[in-house]
């Protein structure tokens, strides 16, 4: 059984001020706020970019053997492309400067989990309950409120689900163990991998379907729907939080529509006069469940409790101060996330990573390293139907298969062994007729197809058994990337690389169409071959790397060849 932890709404630093609209909660004008925030030191925001998935956690921030940071410009840069990433999803200026403004925003409370994984994991609606009726059981209560109030939050924060999906939820007794989603209050360890933290941290956590885990950190205050107690005496609402953590138990992954339900940060649940103010679904948050479930048919769900919230008592203190600063906008959960994360979404997600990013420019490579050079025989050539003597790209897909291009046709290769030539498009549909360069990022099992300046990223739908188009796609390749990609392959340290014909490669993260380095490979890897198209690395740092037309096998660690190259269509069985 998967299990995928999706949300760990964790307090990094002190309270802090914020007027980020988690649940829709505060209007326009008056926003309560909390004191101002200690920026975090230098070395913990390099933690923090390197915890959050900014960086890769395989070559980090430091040299690596056989890795990207090769030296000390390099880790250099790689720092700056991960602060412009933080700053460009935060909503701050991009400097790539770890400036005061940074380093404040990385100390709002914010969800524990890495960003950009966050958002890869629920990609291709692979998480999603095979079935409409769903059920529960409260396992532990919190002392902190009565048990009748516990149950009521847990029926209406689902009832909000249920409300717009096809979805029914029925609570079976306490400690049921045939219960689909199990909830119970816990401090520190408690059973499963992810021991919470105390008080002030991390507020609750919930696993994809079909685990069906919620649980609620018992270090917490938690109040329901008393606005009093949440104003005054920084109570934590349950209702609040169950619908969130609820959303993530149904499939969903975080948004980064800063007005989701489903944004990653925890708001108060009061409005500037003091009075409760229920959290909502946005347009976002019932696009996002209806890609999974489809839209609820007939009347609501049967609710058998008392839907209204409780108002503040007029004769209590208004505590917050209004404030300009602001909480930064979402990110997508889980390794892009986001993932968002299904391949045929419309809303503003992340897929485990699809990209929240626009098409950048359309510039195309500089003249010598032209896209034009043919392949092995011309673009159209005929294709070596039984046995492919050339190749123009090659990689192994999220469904553990190999694929091999050749014109507009493509083999499905099953270690070795090759199948009959079918057209790229009846494979990858929506996609390009040719593939130039393919590879697929071993964390969000996204297969990327490159033609000229264009992207199109496929997920493996395991239930219809084929490849989806995910929505962010096609897209095109940041003018930075100042070739057109002949070549790619994913390198021993998770990072994706896109070859030229002379030798230039470019790291490239798809989740934020960024190149994060580049360089030539000569600089890192004497003897690298050329006319490399695809590469498979194994965990002994060993690469079989595909040229046109031979095999080769090349030690990332001790960088050099391994013997002879071998003729293409020797290596494979045909």
């Amino acid at each position: 059984m998967r299990v995928v932890v999706l949300c760990l709404l964790l307090l990094v630093g002190a309270p802090s001020a914020g007027a980020f609209d988690l649940f829709g909660l505060f209007g326009s004008k008056k926003k309560a706020s909390q004191p101002e925030r200690t920026p975090v030191s230098d070395e913990k925001a390099k933690q923090y970019l390197q915890n959050f998935g900014y960086v890769q956690s395989s070559n980090s921030l430091s040299a690596s053997p056989g890795g990207m940071s090769a030296d000390f410009s390099d880790v250099t840069q790689i720092l700056k492309s991960a602060v412009r990433k933080f700053q460009e999803f935060a909503g701050l200026k991009q400097t790539g400067e770890l400036d005061l403004q940074t380093k404040k925003k990385m100390a709002e409370p914010r969800c524990g989990v890495t960003d950009v994984a966050a958002i890869t994991s629920g990609r291709g609606a692979a998480f999603k309950w095979p079935k409409s009726q769903i059920t529960y059981s409260i396992f532990i209560y919190s002392p902190d409120l009565p048990r009748n109030d516990i149950k009521t939050a847990i029926r209406r924060a689902y009832n909000v689900w249920a409300a717009v999906a096809p979805l029914d939820f029925v609570e079976l007794r306490d400690n049921d163990e045939s219960a689909d989603i199990k909830i119970k209050f816990a401090a520190g360890s408690h059973g499963d991998p992810w021991p919470f933290d105390g008080r002030g941290g991390v507020l609750a956590h919930a696993t994809m379907p079909t685990s069906g885990m919620l649980h609620f950190d018992e270090d917490e205050n938690w109040v329901y729907m008393d606005p009093e107690k949440i104003a005054k005496h920084d109570y934590t609402d349950v209702y609040a939080v169950a619908i969130h953590e609820g959303g993530h138990t149904l499939g969903l992954s975080h948004s980064r529509d800063e007005n989701s339900i489903m944004a990653p940060f925890y708001q108060e649940t009061v409005d500037e006069d003091g009075n409760y103010k229920e959290p909502k679904l946005k347009a976002d948050d019932i696009r996002a469940i209806q890609d999974i479930y489809g839209p609820r048919r007939g009347g609501p769900p049967t609710s058998d409790f008392d839907d209204s919230p409780r108002a503040r008592p007029a004769t209590t203190e208004r505590p917050r101060a209004t404030t300009t600063d602001s909480f930064w906008g979402g990110f997508g959960f889980g390794g892009r996330d986001r993932d968002r994360d299904r391949a045929t979404t419309t809303s503003g997600r992340g897929g485990f990573f699809s990209g929240f990013f626009g098409e950048g420019s359309s510039r195309r490579g500089s003249s010598d390293e032209s896209s034009t050079r043919p392949s092995a025989g011309g673009r159209f050539a005929d294709i070596d139907v039984n046995c492919p003597s050339s190749l123009d790209a090659y990689t192994v897909a999220g469904n553990g298969r190999g694929y091999l291009f050749r014109g507009s046709k493509v083999y499905e290769v099953d270690g070795r062994r090759i199948g009959s030539p079918k057209a790229v498009q009846d494979v990858f549909p929506n996609g390009p007729i040719y593939a130039q360069a393919a590879v697929t990022n071993p964390r969000s099992q996204l297969t990327l197809l490159f033609q000229d300046r264009r992207v199109y990223g496929f997920a493996w739908n395991p239930r219809l058994n084929r490849f989806q188009l995910d929505a962010e796609y096609p897209k095109t390749l940041p003018s930075e990337i100042v070739f057109n990609p002949v070549g790619g392959l994913v390198w021993i340290d998770g990072q994706q690389m896109l070859l030229s014909y002379g030798k230039n490669f470019a790291v490239y993260d798809e989740y934020w169409n960024q190149q994060t380095l580049a360089n030539r490979l000569d600089n890192y890897y004497p003897g690298f071959p050329s006319d490399i198209k695809g590469g498979v690395a194994d965990r002994q740092g060993v690469v079989t790397l595909f040229a046109i037309d031979k095999v080769y096998k090349y030690d990332a660690n001790s960088k050099r060849l391994q013997g002879a190259s071998v003729p293409l269509n020797s290596y494979l069985t045909c």
